[in-house]
């Protein structure tokens, strides 16, 4: 598995596709409140700090880093092929980009938000170390969670 800077014209087209079949609340579970369904290029525009992994070759998902914040680095939008799910590759392509963001030595915490709801993508960031920092209830319930860099 391999993460890419960058998102091409094919592998969008293709993120869209899964997005457009999947509907309007796996949009907004991956890509959160700011884009519309159904997703078109155009809503791609301004988005930086996009991530495309690979699996032999094939594009199978996106991670963004959204900001840096002092010492911490706060990511979001991770989303892979739905019929590549449940197959350990969401855990992979996240320790790889969290292994990525931690060899900078002035990063020493990650932060991601998850609906309280999307229990499958909670269990796998809580299995790869991250820890609920916060509850944020409204609009909508969801947590952040942390992860700290690993001490040597």
């Amino acid at each position: 598995m391999t993460i890419r800077p960058g998102l091409s014209d094919r592998d969008r087209a293709t993120l869209i596709g899964w997005t457009n079949r999947k509907g309007a609340d796996f949009l907004r579970q991956w890509a959160g409140p700011t884009p519309h369904f159904p997703l078109t290029p155009e809503q791609f525009d301004g988005w930086s700090g996009l991530y495309s992994i690979f699996r032999q070759g094939q594009f199978v998902g996106l991670i963004q880093e959204i900001r840096r914040e002092q010492d911490n680095v706060h990511i979001g939008r991770f989303v892979l092929d739905p019929a590549l799910t449940g197959r350990g590759l969401g855990r992979a392509a996240l320790l790889i980009f969290m292994d990525t963001l931690f060899r900078d030595d002035a990063i020493r915490s990650i932060t991601l938000n998850v609906f309280d709801h999307n229990l499958a993508a909670r269990k796998l960031y809580e299995r790869v170390g991250f820890e609920i920092l916060r509850t944020i209830d409204s609009p909508e319930k969801k947590y952040t969670m942390i992860k700290h860099k690993p001490t040597p």
